[in-house]
């Protein structure tokens, strides 16, 4: 009888960690860090940077 009730006890702690554990995990899965919105990637402009040599 004692060995029953000492696996009960284990077992039922033992699920009570997990899923302890398993609602914080779940917690953090949903109010955790906010995904960084990628940067604006800055407009792309031809300028005519080179001129011509004179030779002067």
């Amino acid at each position: 009888m004692p060995l029953v009730l000492c696996l009960t006890v284990f077992a039922s702690v033992g699920f009570g960690i997990v899923a302890a554990y398993l609602a914080v995990l779940a917690i953090f899965a949903s109010f955790g860090r906010a995904p960084k919105p990628e940067p604006a990637r800055p407009q792309l402009v031809l300028v005519a940077t080179h001129t011509p040599a004179s030779g002067d």
